[in-house]
This record gives C-alpha cells, structure tokens and sequence, in this order.
C-alpha cells in the first residue's frame, strides 16, 4: 500500500512538473505568448501607400501615396526597394526617405503586369532585375539595391526578360516573353544557360514562381493557367482547376500552393487547384499572396496567409482554409 501511494505521489509530481515546464515563465512572463522573431508584413493600396505592421492587425503608415502605384517591392539587408513606373527607388532607413536610381541607368519595362521582375537573391548576395537595357536585358546589383550593373554572364543572351524567381534557394531561372525562353544560373559565378521548357505553350504571358524546388509558370492572362517543372524546367505539366480569368498571383509557402484571380483564391492539393473562398465577399481580386510566421520562446510557431484584394488585407490561420479581413482598402502588393 506505502509502494502504491508513493507511485501515486510521483506520478503527481511529474505532471506538475511537466505543466510547468510547458508554461515556464522568466521574470513573470509566460513564454508561450513571448514572440521571439517577429514579423514584418509591408503593405501597399492602390494610390501607393506603404503600409507596415508586425502582427497583420495595426498598420502604420511609412508614406502616403502619391497617386502612383507600387509595381513591386524587396528587401535586401537593410534596404528596401521599390518600383515605381519605371524608375527603382531604395530606402536605407525603412521606408521613410527613399532615393532614386537615375532612369538612364536602370529602365523597367511598364508593360510587365506582375511583380516578379525584381528579386533579392541571398544566395548570390545581389537583386536582380529587368532592366530596359542591358544584356538579356537583366541588371545586377552587389549593393543592396543602391546601384547596378549590367548582368553579361550569358552563354546565350535572351531578346528580353520579364520575369524572375528562385527555387528552393538554390537556382535562379529567368523567363523570356519572347520566344518563350527559359534560363537558369546557379551561383553567381555561374552564367545563364538556357532550358529547354518545350512542352510551355506559347506565345502566352507566363510569369516565374516556385513552391519549394518546383518551378511555377502561370499565364497572367488565365488561357493557358499554370505549369508546374520537376526537373528545372526542362519539362512541364500542367495543373488542372486553375480557372480561365486574370492569374494575379501565385505563391507557394507551408506546403501551400495559392493561386490569387479575378475571383478569389485556389488552392493546390496536389496537382489539381479548388476554390478557397471561405470569409471573404463574392468575386473578390485577389492581387498578392504573402507568408509570414511568428516564432516564440517556447519554439512554437504561428503561420498565417495574407492576401491583398480590391477589399481589403484579409488573413488565414487555417493554412488558407478561410479568410478573415484585417484591413479595409484596395491594396494591390504585399511583402
């Protein structure tokens, strides 16, 4: 009987001291609810302006809006740089002063409807971007964004290029609207070469994504939807469900695939896309898809979707099972 209670006693013990534990506290803060890497989620409407916030609900105002949109937007370092028409503007100070890269050296092309023409890349420890000029019409800068170059290691220049992204953090592919061309680098010793991307349609208005290591192309038109590469890019198939309108967005995070449309948002569950419209209004323009995660002290993570849309910011916690809006506005981009 004495060996039975004291089992009992331990047993007790041990339960509390794993209740305890799960709720450790330093200083009387419970660090289940202490963020230790927090977010930052950049924001743009349609008059063009930015937006920040660190938890998706209180927005700050970094600039008011000029009447121009914001093409697009990256982080490098400790600089963040945006496109306005054609002239690419940084900002050493988040935001709140922005310098101009002077338009006879670097010229974005104002037909590109998406994006995707600007990309930081952390590998290579450079920003890439379409430029008017230049070889293969790409420019390349070491600086953070402050000034670029010409980007010459090409075995084969392309006519132009519209459209950029990184698989897996490990190789840059570079799309060409004319001839419907693809090209890889992967390291930036390296040169662009050539894929072979036969089996893409063409001549249609693909833009470059990834999920993970899967290189994503999308018709921004929605006539020929969106095609997925296993073997970086020398073959693609293509995704059933994706629905023939306008394809804003594509966006691939926590083992999610998102397209944003004319009507809402689709969801990759495996290679077939189904509408994913829980929470928000009808015929919802779905402009831009984010990914943001917030890490506490007790290693837990929280992850959330964010879209931008004609109505609003609306978020998911339920890995883009349903939406709820945090913000109201047209908003157009988000980082």
């Amino acid at each position: 009987m004495k060996t039975k209670n004291l089992l009992g006693k331990l047993s007790l013990l041990t339960l509390l001291a794993l209740a305890t534990q799960s709720c450790k506290k330093e200083n009387g803060i419970d660090n289940n609810n202490v963020i230790q890497r927090p977010y930052v989620l950049y924001a743009v409407d349609k008059q063009g302006t930015l937006y920040k916030t660190n938890d998706g609900t209180n927005y700050k105002t970094i600039f008011s809006g000029d009447g121009t949109p914001i093409r697009s937007m990256t982080v490098s370092k400790n600089n963040l740089i945006i496109v306005k028409n054609a002239t690419v503007f940084y900002s050493k100070n988040e935001g709140r002063t922005f310098d101009a890269i002077p338009n006879l050296n670097v010229s974005v092309p104002t037909n590109i409807k998406w994006p995707g023409f600007l990309l930081d890349v952390p590998k290579f420890k450079t920003v890439q971007l379409v430029n008017v000029s230049g070889f293969g019409g790409l420019s390349i800068s070491p600086s953070h964004g402050e000034y670029y170059n010409a980007d010459t290691a090409w075995t084969e220049a392309a006519p132009s290029t519209e459209s950029l992204t990184i698989a897996g953090d490990d190789v840059l592919f570079c799309y060409s609207l004319v001839g419907s061309k693809l090209y890889m680098r992967t390291d930036s010793a390296a040169k662009w070469r050539q894929r072979d991307a036969g089996s893409l349609p063409k001549p249609y208005n693909f833009y470059l994504s990834h999920f993970g290591k899967t290189l994503i192309a999308t018709d921004y038109d929605g006539l020929e939807g969106s095609w997925y590469s296993i073997d970086s890019g020398n073959s693609f198939k293509q995704y059933t469900g994706v629905p023939k309108t306008t394809l804003y967005a594509t966006y691939g995070a926590f083992e999610k695939l998102l397209i944003g449309t004319d009507s809402g948002v689709y969801v990759a569950e495996g290679t077939k896309f189904t509408a994913s419209n829980t929470g928000l209004a009808g015929l919802t323009k779905v402009y831009s898809i984010v990914a943001k995660d917030n890490y506490y002290k007790n290693d837990a993570t929280k992850k959330v979707i964010y879209i931008a849309t004609d109505k609003g910011i609306y978020r998911s916690e339920d890995m883009a099972k349903s939406w709820v809006k945090v913000k109201d506005g047209d908003h157009r981009l988000l980082y």
